[in-house]
């Protein structure tokens, strides 16, 4: 299993730079449910910290075996293969989590 280290790698990467924008994002999310009560607040918070651990959890998924698929079937090179899939899989995370944020304050917004 030559290809298993650069999943491996894809991954942990993937998931790191997906831990980062999530924070970031979370940030950016307490600002805008600024003006909602705490109850909605944390349910929304929840909600969105549920979804954005699904969505991380699938792009890290996405990566590992994009790279296995890359480098087997595509005959890639290594490192090519897992700085793509790395880039897939964030941005697949990233899209999915401000996905997830914004489900979350409309979410808060109809339930206020």
């Amino acid at each position: 299993m030559p290809n298993k280290t650069p999943a491996i790698i894809s991954a942990v990467i993937t998931f790191v730079l997906l831990i980062i924008i999530s924070v970031i994002l979370s940030f950016g999310q307490l600002v805008l449910l600024n003006g909602f009560s705490g109850r909605l607040a944390s349910i929304a918070l929840n909600a969105s910290f549920i979804c954005q651990g699904v969505g991380n959890i699938l792009a890290v998924i996405i990566a590992w075996r994009l790279t296995i698929r890359l480098i087997t079937k595509s005959n890639w090179n290594n490192i090519v293969a897992a700085l793509v899939s790395t880039l897939v899989g964030t941005l697949t995370g990233a899209g999915l989590s401000f996905i997830a944020i914004i489900a979350s304050i409309l979410f808060a917004e109809q339930i206020r």
